[in-house]
């Protein structure tokens, strides 16, 4: 992320006021939708960064898309910001007040890759363990991989377990690669 202190700073701002005002739910909600945009509409991430349109003009496509759906100290911010002229790091400002967020109540983050889909059954096994062994509220998000050809890929924070068929395959072929009959003279 450029300019993450920028981004952490404003975030930051916008936790503490959004604790304060006891509207953290409904913050986080405004800034999962203003994350979803940006990444989603590219015309409107184009339009945050385009130097040629000036504050006022973006502060009234701000309103007008942002007005009715998101809480009124969230839209006051959103204005702010682009008072401020850092509309530009708006994504990565929404991305770092999720992350205090999620930090705030104790949610990790797991993602899980699997050859296939899988049922609700494994989704709420795979939960439980992580749940236990991190002592945190889990939010699984799931990567189908064809690749991985069988087993899953599980990676919280930086740690990662691999037990996927590819990885055991690949594993096999380097001990295969290694004559331990050669006579070393």
């Amino acid at each position: 992320m450029k300019n993450s202190r920028i981004n952490n700073r404003y975030a930051k701002a916008l936790f503490d006021l959004a604790v304060e005002q006891n509207f953290l739910d409904q913050a986080y909600q405004d800034m999962q939708l203003v994350k979803s945009i940006c990444k989603s509409n590219r015309d409107f991430d184009l339009l945050l960064t385009s130097p040629v349109i000036k504050t006022d003009k973006k502060q009234a496509i701000m309103n007008e898309i942002f007005g009715n759906q998101i809480n009124k100290v969230s839209l006051a911010f959103l204005m702010l910001i682009m008072k401020k002229r850092r509309e530009a790091n708006l994504k990565s400002i929404a991305i770092s007040f999720i992350a205090d967020y999620k930090e705030f109540k104790g949610i990790k983050v797991a993602h899980l890759k699997t050859a296939a889909e899988i049922d609700t059954q494994t989704r709420e096994q795979f939960k439980d363990i992580l749940t236990n062994q991190s002592n945190k509220k889990i939010e699984l998000l799931e990567e189908i991989n064809p690749a991985l050809i069988g087993g899953f890929v599980v990676t919280i924070d930086d740690k990662q377990s691999d037990s996927s068929v590819s990885t055991k395959i690949q594993k096999l072929r380097k001990e295969f690669n290694v004559n331990v009959y050669e006579k070393g003279f």
